[in-house]
């Protein structure tokens, strides 16, 4: 594999996995309310008016927890300020209503507004904000001589969102968030394997097992934007009883060949659907596979396409499918040693069923099916059962 390949396989894998950003959502008020600056000695803080005939709305992005600090006001001449009733609303439907008690008016004053002293005591709400956009409705009874004050604090929360099934193969999992609150996210699925398998080669009646190692990388940047590398490789000893099928002029006889292939992949995708039963994703990138056999070497370097399905069938139990097809561009044109001619073009197309025995371990038993195509000779097929375990 030429290093340039391999420099953009590193680069695709990791520069595309971002770092760890925080953002703080505050509370926006969307109502006209009056904002008030009290002053209490040399310390001076603003909070917003609101009566009964113009309840103050905000909009907050959940989830978090909003805190709303709540002060009265009363004109001149009362002593005290009276118990009164606070009504919430949220998305315009009513949720609660709270009860205050008497409060003690104090001597502070409201720049710019007369004859008003604001209550000593401040109350304090929380309230659990969900997911989404909302916005929240303050509003008074019909109380006279009493206005109400209000402030916020708000505290984005990280969103828990569970491992999807579809993916709880994965030998490692790892889950860290884009922005605070924000529910976005990276999830990083790591699945190493090793597998082995009979090997049938059409027209040649050939037979053989061969083995193999590798290892997938999906990086979920967000649920559904995917960057995935997979490293593939496979060893074989080939046992041909009969050539004469094939356009070659050997003859008929028994030939052992030993082959090993190495694949690499770099795919950027997209997930059509990941939600907590089925992923459904496809996209591009770029491939090359070394075939190391001294029959019939070559190499295929250039974009590569591919589709993942992944389907929980039952608990602990998952079908799936991950046909690839990788395009030669680098020696469509060039000549070989090969007996069969210069391979332009490779189709994968594993289907298996994983069965999970442990936590991060599962036994996978498939058909691994993979199409060589050659100019020369048309095409040549390649394919055997596998049992997988990561």
């Amino acid at each position: 594999m030429k290093p340039n390949r391999v420099s953009f396989l590193v680069f695709l894998l990791l520069c595309f996995i971002p770092l760890t950003a925080f953002a703080q959502e505050q509370p926006r008020m969307i109502s006209g309310n009056m904002s008030l600056t009290i002053r209490e000695g040399a310390r001076a803080y603003s909070m917003a008016e609101f009566t009964p005939r113009m309840p103050l709305k905000i909009e907050v992005k959940g989830p978090g927890k909003l805190v709303v600090y709540i002060k009265t006001a009363v004109y001149k001449g009362y002593e005290t300020l009276p118990g009164f009733r606070l009504f919430v609303k949220r998305d315009n439907y009513p949720t609660n209503q709270y009860q205050f008690p008497a409060t003690t008016r104090s001597s502070a004053s409201f720049e710019g507004v007369k004859d008003y002293n604001p209550s000593v005591q401040t109350s304090t709400l929380q309230i659990d904000v969900l997911r989404g956009v909302h916005t929240y409705e303050f509003s008074l009874p019909q109380t006279p001589s009493i206005i109400g004050l209000a402030s916020f604090g708000y505290t984005p929360e990280h969103e828990v969102e569970p491992v999807p099934p579809a993916r709880r193969e994965s030998f490692l999992y790892a889950k860290s968030h884009a922005a605070e609150g924000s529910g976005a996210g990276t999830w990083l699925y790591i699945k190493p394997y090793g597998m082995v398998g009979d090997v049938y080669e059409q027209q040649t009646n050939s037979d053989s097992v061969y083995g193999g190692v590798g290892v997938n990388a999906d990086i979920f940047l967000e649920k559904h934007l995917v960057v995935t590398g997979i490293v593939n490789y496979t060893d074989a000893d080939q046992r041909y009883l009969v050539w004469r099928n094939l356009p070659l002029s050997l003859g008929a006889g028994m030939y052992t060949v030993n082959e090993q292939t190495l694949l690499i992949q770099g795919i950027v995708s997209y997930a059509i659907l990941h939600d907590d039963t089925t992923i459904l994703m496809a996209g591009a990138g770029w491939g090359d596979l070394e075939i190391m056999n001294p029959s019939f070497p070559g190499r295929i370097d250039g974009p590569v396409v591919s589709v993942l399905f992944d389907r929980v069938l039952s608990h602990g139990v998952h079908l799936n499918i991950r046909p690839t097809y990788l395009q030669d561009v680098t020696n469509g044109a060039a000549s070989t040693n090969s007996l069969l001619g210069t391979p332009y073009g490779f189709l994968a197309y594993p289907v298996g069923i994983a069965f999970a025995v442990a936590s991060g371990v599962s036994v996978e038993v498939g058909y691994d099916g993979r199409l060589l195509m050659f100019r020369d000779t048309n095409r040549f097929y390649n394919g055997g059962f596998v049992a997988a375990l990561f």
